[in-house]
Protein backbone atom coordinates (compact mmCIF):
# COMPACT_ATOMS: atom_id res chain seq x y z
CA UNK A 1 0.00 0.00 0.00
CA UNK A 2 0.93 3.48 -1.08
CA UNK A 3 0.23 6.92 0.49
CA UNK A 4 0.74 10.62 -0.71
CA UNK A 5 -0.64 11.42 2.45
CA UNK A 6 1.62 12.88 5.55
CA UNK A 7 -0.77 11.46 8.11
CA UNK A 8 -0.78 7.92 6.48
CA UNK A 9 1.81 5.19 6.32
CA UNK A 10 3.38 3.44 3.25
CA UNK A 11 3.63 -0.14 4.02
CA UNK A 12 5.00 -1.83 1.34
CA UNK A 13 7.04 -0.35 -1.49
CA UNK A 14 6.91 -1.92 -4.97
CA UNK A 15 9.48 -0.74 -6.66
CA UNK A 16 12.50 1.53 -5.51
CA UNK A 17 11.06 4.40 -6.68
CA UNK A 18 8.21 4.07 -4.44
CA UNK A 19 9.89 5.86 -2.00
CA UNK A 20 9.34 8.74 -3.56
CA UNK A 21 5.93 9.26 -1.91
CA UNK A 22 8.22 8.79 1.45
CA UNK A 23 10.34 11.91 0.29
CA UNK A 24 7.30 13.65 -0.66
CA UNK A 25 5.72 12.52 2.81
CA UNK A 26 8.71 14.47 4.30
CA UNK A 27 8.15 17.48 2.15
CA UNK A 28 4.43 17.93 2.85
CA UNK A 29 5.09 17.08 6.72
CA UNK A 30 8.06 20.09 6.66
CA UNK A 31 5.21 22.31 4.98
CA UNK A 32 2.95 21.80 7.31
CA UNK A 33 5.49 22.62 9.85
CA UNK A 34 6.61 25.76 8.42
CA UNK A 35 2.66 27.10 7.41
CA UNK A 36 1.74 26.53 11.47
CA UNK A 37 4.66 28.21 12.61
CA UNK A 38 4.85 31.45 10.56
CA UNK A 39 1.30 31.94 11.38
CA UNK A 40 1.92 31.67 15.20
CA UNK A 41 0.95 34.94 17.29
CA UNK A 42 4.41 36.12 18.35
CA UNK A 43 6.12 35.76 15.19
CA UNK A 44 8.02 38.44 15.73
CA UNK A 45 9.73 36.13 18.81
CA UNK A 46 10.29 33.06 16.78
CA UNK A 47 11.92 34.94 13.45
CA UNK A 48 15.23 33.47 14.52
CA UNK A 49 13.89 29.81 14.72
CA UNK A 50 11.70 30.07 11.39
CA UNK A 51 14.59 31.50 9.21
CA UNK A 52 16.75 28.75 9.67
CA UNK A 53 14.42 26.12 9.37
CA UNK A 54 12.88 27.77 6.01
CA UNK A 55 16.29 28.31 4.64
CA UNK A 56 16.44 23.85 6.02
CA UNK A 57 13.31 23.20 3.96
CA UNK A 58 13.88 25.16 0.57
CA UNK A 59 17.13 23.92 0.51
CA UNK A 60 16.34 19.91 0.29
CA UNK A 61 13.96 21.57 -2.15
CA UNK A 62 16.02 22.84 -4.20
CA UNK A 63 18.37 19.77 -4.36
CA UNK A 64 15.05 17.45 -4.81
CA UNK A 65 14.25 19.68 -7.75
CA UNK A 66 18.01 19.99 -9.34
CA UNK A 67 18.38 15.69 -9.37
CA UNK A 68 14.61 14.90 -10.59
CA UNK A 69 16.09 17.82 -13.66
CA UNK A 70 19.47 15.50 -14.34
CA UNK A 71 18.08 12.14 -13.10
CA UNK A 72 14.51 11.40 -13.73
CA UNK A 73 12.71 13.73 -16.16
CA UNK A 74 15.71 13.10 -19.47
CA UNK A 75 14.89 9.44 -19.62
CA UNK A 76 11.11 9.72 -19.73
CA UNK A 77 11.16 11.65 -23.40
CA UNK A 78 9.91 15.30 -24.01
CA UNK A 79 5.92 15.62 -23.57
CA UNK A 80 3.94 18.09 -22.15
CA UNK A 81 3.56 16.40 -19.36
CA UNK A 82 7.61 16.35 -18.56
CA UNK A 83 7.90 20.12 -19.82
CA UNK A 84 4.94 21.22 -16.77
CA UNK A 85 6.79 18.90 -14.03
CA UNK A 86 10.09 21.03 -15.10
CA UNK A 87 8.10 24.36 -14.89
CA UNK A 88 7.01 23.26 -11.97
CA UNK A 89 10.29 23.02 -10.18
CA UNK A 90 11.10 26.52 -11.27
CA UNK A 91 7.54 27.81 -10.00
CA UNK A 92 8.62 26.51 -6.71
CA UNK A 93 12.43 28.05 -6.70
CA UNK A 94 10.32 31.54 -7.66
CA UNK A 95 8.09 30.64 -4.57
CA UNK A 96 10.55 30.31 -2.49
CA UNK A 97 12.72 33.12 -3.66
CA UNK A 98 10.33 35.33 -2.82
CA UNK A 99 10.39 34.30 0.79
CA UNK A 100 13.34 34.47 1.19
CA UNK A 101 14.08 38.34 -0.16
CA UNK A 102 10.71 38.97 2.23
CA UNK A 103 12.65 37.17 5.41
CA UNK A 104 16.31 38.75 4.24
CA UNK A 105 15.53 42.18 2.85
CA UNK A 106 12.25 42.99 3.60
CA UNK A 107 12.53 42.22 7.42
CA UNK A 108 16.15 41.97 7.63
CA UNK A 109 17.58 42.30 11.08
CA UNK A 110 14.31 43.73 12.50
CA UNK A 111 13.35 42.42 15.29
CA UNK A 112 9.62 43.83 15.14
CA UNK A 113 7.42 42.87 12.33
CA UNK A 114 4.89 45.45 11.29
CA UNK A 115 1.29 44.12 9.99
CA UNK A 116 1.95 44.55 6.19
CA UNK A 117 5.18 42.67 6.53
CA UNK A 118 3.87 40.22 8.55
CA UNK A 119 0.89 39.17 5.89
CA UNK A 120 3.73 39.25 3.23
CA UNK A 121 5.26 37.38 4.81
CA UNK A 122 2.68 34.84 5.22
CA UNK A 123 1.09 35.04 2.22
CA UNK A 124 4.70 34.44 0.36
CA UNK A 125 5.01 31.32 2.66
CA UNK A 126 1.17 29.84 2.17
CA UNK A 127 1.67 30.55 -1.43
CA UNK A 128 4.83 28.40 -2.00
CA UNK A 129 2.85 25.33 0.66
CA UNK A 130 0.12 25.53 -1.78
CA UNK A 131 2.17 24.92 -4.88
CA UNK A 132 4.61 22.27 -3.02
CA UNK A 133 1.18 20.51 -2.48
CA UNK A 134 -0.08 21.16 -6.61
CA UNK A 135 3.41 19.53 -7.43
CA UNK A 136 3.44 17.01 -5.30
CA UNK A 137 0.46 15.43 -6.26
CA UNK A 138 0.47 15.93 -9.66
CA UNK A 139 4.25 13.99 -9.98
CA UNK A 140 2.32 11.21 -8.31
CA UNK A 141 -0.15 11.12 -10.68
CA UNK A 142 1.42 11.35 -13.60
CA UNK A 143 5.01 11.30 -13.33
CA UNK A 144 5.77 8.22 -10.90
CA UNK A 145 3.87 5.64 -13.17
CA UNK A 146 5.98 6.67 -15.92
CA UNK A 147 9.02 6.12 -13.73
CA UNK A 148 7.82 2.64 -12.90
CA UNK A 149 6.98 2.30 -17.27
CA UNK A 150 10.24 2.79 -18.77
CA UNK A 151 12.67 2.91 -16.17
CA UNK A 152 14.28 -0.25 -14.94
CA UNK A 153 14.92 -0.94 -10.91
CA UNK A 154 18.83 -0.43 -11.71
CA UNK A 155 17.87 2.89 -13.52
CA UNK A 156 15.08 3.33 -10.33
CA UNK A 157 17.59 3.14 -7.79
CA UNK A 158 20.12 5.31 -8.99
CA UNK A 159 17.60 7.87 -9.16
CA UNK A 160 16.74 7.41 -5.39
CA UNK A 161 20.06 6.83 -4.71
CA UNK A 162 20.59 10.68 -6.39
CA UNK A 163 17.41 11.57 -4.07
CA UNK A 164 18.77 10.79 -0.82
CA UNK A 165 22.77 10.44 -0.99
CA UNK A 166 24.59 14.17 -1.81
CA UNK A 167 28.04 13.05 -2.35
CA UNK A 168 29.04 16.60 -2.38
CA UNK A 169 27.59 17.33 1.16
CA UNK A 170 29.96 17.29 4.07
CA UNK A 171 27.42 15.43 5.46
CA UNK A 172 25.90 13.42 2.55
CA UNK A 173 23.11 11.64 4.48
CA UNK A 174 21.86 14.86 5.50
CA UNK A 175 18.79 13.97 3.16
CA UNK A 176 18.38 10.57 4.50
CA UNK A 177 18.61 11.61 8.16
CA UNK A 178 15.86 14.52 7.47
CA UNK A 179 13.23 12.13 5.54
CA UNK A 180 13.88 9.78 8.59
CA UNK A 181 12.88 11.86 10.96
CA UNK A 182 9.21 12.34 9.29
CA UNK A 183 8.22 8.42 8.94
CA UNK A 184 7.35 5.96 11.03
CA UNK A 185 9.65 3.10 12.07
CA UNK A 186 7.61 0.54 9.42
CA UNK A 187 8.48 3.32 7.11
CA UNK A 188 11.97 3.93 7.80
CA UNK A 189 12.84 0.28 7.75
CA UNK A 190 11.16 0.60 3.99
CA UNK A 191 13.98 2.91 3.74
CA UNK A 192 16.63 0.77 4.73
CA UNK A 193 15.88 -2.01 3.07
CA UNK A 194 15.94 0.26 -0.25
CA UNK A 195 19.65 2.02 0.89
CA UNK A 196 20.71 -1.46 1.60
CA UNK A 197 20.84 -2.16 -2.46
CA UNK A 198 23.06 1.11 -3.18
CA UNK A 199 26.23 -0.79 -2.73
CA UNK A 200 24.62 -3.03 -5.53
CA UNK A 201 24.53 -0.40 -8.08
CA UNK A 202 27.61 -0.05 -10.69
CA UNK A 203 29.46 3.17 -9.89
CA UNK A 204 28.08 5.31 -13.06
CA UNK A 205 24.61 5.31 -14.01
CA UNK A 206 23.37 2.94 -16.82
Amino acid sequence: MRSSLMDQETTELESPIDVMYLIHKTFRTEANRQSILVQQPDMTGILHTFRPAFTFWVSALGYHAEQEDIYMTPPLGDSQMIRENQEGHVLLEEKAEAVLKCLYEEIGNTSFLIPQTRRHLVGHVMSLYIAQSDHLEEEEEFILPLVREKLSETQQLHLIKSLLVDEQAYNPRWIIDWVNDALTPLERNLLLCVESRFKELPKTSP
